[in-house]
C-alpha cells in the first residue's frame, strides 16, 4: 500500500480534514472483519475496500437471489442466476475493485464455536447482519478480544448505528440487555427494506471504523445514531462511559453468555424427516396470531393446538419444493425441506426472527 499510485487512488480522502497519508497507511495495515454479507455487509464491504482497508474478512452463509438485487450492491444478475455464495461473490467483487487487497471470503454459519477463528487478527468488527442472536454475539467476541464492534441495522425506512468500544463506553447488552423475543422485531422479508435506508446506515457505521482505524476517532464518531427515511427523522445520541450499565451482565459482569454457548439458539437434525428443529436461547413465547398475520405474504398459516403451521410461498428447497413451517407458542420451530441446520436457521432468521 506504500506506492505513489496507491496513494495516488486514496489522494480525495487523504486531504481531508484530519487524514494524511500516515492515516491512509494506518488503513491499509488494518484488517476488518465482516459478519453477514446482505445489504448492509454489502455497502460496509465496498466502502471499506474503495477507502483503503488492507484486509478484510468476509463470512455469510447465504446464496445471492434475486431479491436480493434491490439492495445488496455487490451482486450482480449471473451471481443471483447461478445462486453464487455471497461471501464468494463478495470477495471476488473486491479484487476486482483493487487487487491489492487481502480478501477471504468464507461461506459458513457464524456461531460461537468458530468466532474466535475468524476474528483472529481483526482490528474492527463490521456488523452485517439480520439477526439479534449473532449481534449479542459480537457484542461479546469484541469484549473478549477487546476489538471495536460497530453495531449496524436497518429495516423499513428505518436504521440505526453506534460503535462499541470495549472498556470506554457502552456494550449492546448495557442498553439493550436482552435480545427481542424471536417473531417480535421486524425483518426485511417481513416489513421490507429500503435501500438508501441500509446505505446511510452503513455509512454512518463505516465512517466511524473508518475513522477509528486511521487514527483520528473523535467523541461524535462514538454516537447512537438513528434516523428514519420516511419522515427525514435523525436523532444523535451521546454515549460516553456514563451510559455503561452498572449491572450489564457482559461488560461489567464479564458473562459473555452468547460466545461462550450458554445462551445460543440449537439446531437439530430431525433423523429420517428431511426437518431440523430450531430451539431458540432462553425462554420465550410467540404471539402464534400475530406471526400468522405477518406471514401472510408468504404463505398461508394456521394456528391450532398450540402451534402454527403453513408453507412458504417464496422459499424453495434444492428440489423445487416449499419448506414447511411448524412453530411452537415457546418459539421451537420444525423447517422440513432440508437437512442442513445453516438451511433452517436462515428461514428461522428471516420468517420469525433470531
Amino acid at each position: 500500500m506504500d506506492t505513489p499510485n496507491q496513494f495516488g487512488r486514496f489522494h480525495r480522502q487523504i486531504i481531508l480534514p484530519g487524514f494524511s497519508i500516515e492515516a491512509q497507511k494506518r488503513l491499509g495495515n488494518s484488517h476488518a472483519l465482516v459478519v453477514g454479507c446482505g445489504a448492509l455487509g454489502c455497502a460496509s464491504v465496498d466502502l471499506l475496500v474503495r477507502a483503503g482497508v488492507g484486509r478484510l474478512t468476509i463470512i455469510d452463509r447465504d446464496v445471492v437471489e434475486p431479491t436480493n438485487l434491490q439492495r445488496q450492491s455487490l451482486f450482480t444478475d449471473d451471481d443471483a442466476k447461478r445462486g453464487v455464495p455471497k461471501a464468494e461473490a463478495a470477495a471476488k467483487r473486491v479484487r476486482a475493485i483493487d487487487p491489492s487487497i487481502s480478501v477471504r471470503g468464507w461461506v459458513d454459519d457464524f456461531r460461537a464455536e468458530n468466532a474466535l477463528q475468524y476474528a483472529e487478527g481483526a482490528d474492527i468488527i463490521i456488523d452485517g447482519l439480520d439477526n439479534f442472536e449473532t449481534r449479542y454475539l459480537l457484542n461479546d467476541l469484541g469484549l473478549r478480544r477487546a476489538i471495536p464492534y460497530m453495531y449496524c441495522g436497518a429495516v423499513g425506512y428505518e436504521g440505526m448505528t453506534f460503535p462499541i468500544l470495549p472498556r470506554v463506553g457502552p456494550c449492546l447488552r448495557c442498553l439493550f440487555p436482552e435480545p427481542p423475543n424471536p417473531g417480535v422485531a421486524p425483518t426485511c422479508d417481513r416489513a421490507g427494506v429500503f435501500g438508501p435506508a441500509v446505505a446511510v446506515a452503513a455509512g454512518f457505521a463505516v465512517g466511524s471504523a473508518l475513522r477509528y482505524l486511521a487514527g483520528i476517532f473523535e467523541d461524535h464518531d462514538s454516537d447512537l445514531v438513528s434516523f428514519d427515511l420516511a419522515t427525514g427523522r435523525l436523532r444523535r445520541t451521546k454515549l460516553g462511559s456514563s451510559a455503561r450499565a452498572n449491572d450489564c451482565a457482559a461488560c461489567m459482569q464479564g458473562r459473555l453468555d452468547f460466545l461462550d454457548g450458554a445462551r445460543s439458539s440449537q439446531a437439530t437434525i430431525l433423523c429420517g424427516r428431511n426437518a431440523v428443529q430450531i430451539l431458540p436461547a432462553g425462554s420465550t413465547s410467540i404471539d402464534l396470531d400475530g406471526l400468522a398475520l405477518r406471514l401472510m405474504a408468504h404463505g398461508e398459516f394456521t394456528v391450532e393446538s398450540g402451534r402454527m403451521r403453513g408453507a412458504l410461498r417464496s422459499e424453495r428447497t434444492s428440489t423445487g419444493d416449499l419448506y414447511e413451517l411448524t412453530v411452537f407458542a415457546d418459539g421451537r420451530a420444525i423447517v422440513r425441506g432440508s437437512p442442513e441446520p445453516s438451511d433452517a436457521r436462515r428461514i428461522y432468521t428471516q420468517y420469525i426472527g433470531l
